[in-house]
């Protein structure tokens, strides 16, 4: 069953979104902080995130929300990010894109914009497994600087798409190598010269 992770303090609110979540037909997880929120994504399967920014103990600023979008740009898990605020709309969706939100939605949010964004977030991360399965590809998305040279944007990419392997696989290097089209001896030369460890 497709899951869905509510992240905000607000006990009201976040009630009537997991009711509302759960009608969708969604299984339904919450968490009341971005501490909470990012133990329930280390250990449960999630597939959207409904994300507060502004949560204790920095509840008028982005810094709360922006710990769990960080955990899941920085994860090999295929986790699509909806950011609710009641903030500044522009400043907060500037920060939750640039951090890897998937989308963005100003409180107060009917049901049916909620619906449509979880439904859009699923689509997505549907069709990019079918990529993976269908046809081999493997989306990597990747925030570079500008300006920083080729060489750290390929070693970004390098380090990105090794990660994804390796949790897909396990850590089975055999498979690894084999789906990167790579000597077994460059797979281990790669997890070395990132300092890879199995989870």
């Amino acid at each position: 069953m497709e899951s869905v992770l509510i992240v905000d303090d607000d006990l009201a609110l976040r009630g009537m979104l997991a009711l509302a979540v759960k009608g969708f037909g969604y299984e339904v997880h919450e968490a009341a902080s971005s501490r909470q929120a990012i133990e329930i994504l280390g250990s449960k399967s999630v597939d959207v995130v409904l994300l507060d920014m502004g949560m204790p103990p920095n509840e008028h600023t982005a810094e709360e929300g922006l710990k769990v979008l960080n955990w899941v740009s920085e994860s090999t898990k295929s986790i699509k990010v909806i950011v609710l605020t009641g903030q500044d709309a522009d400043a907060t969706s500037y920060l939750a894109i640039k951090h890897g939100a998937f989308d963005f939605l100003s409180k107060p949010v009917s049901n049916e914009q909620l619906s449509n964004a979880i439904e859009r977030a699923m689509l997505f991360l549907a069709q990019a497994q079918k990529l993976k399965e269908q046809e081999g590809v493997q989306k990597v998305e990747l925030d570079l600087e500008m300006g920083v040279g080729v060489k750290s944007a390929r070693n970004a990419a390098e380090l990105k798409l090794l990660r994804q392997v390796l949790s897909d696989t396990n850590f089975n290097v055999h498979e690894v190598a084999r789906r990167l089209g790579l000597k077994r001896e460059n797979v281990y030369y790669l997890i070395n010269k990132y300092g890879l460890e199995r989870d």
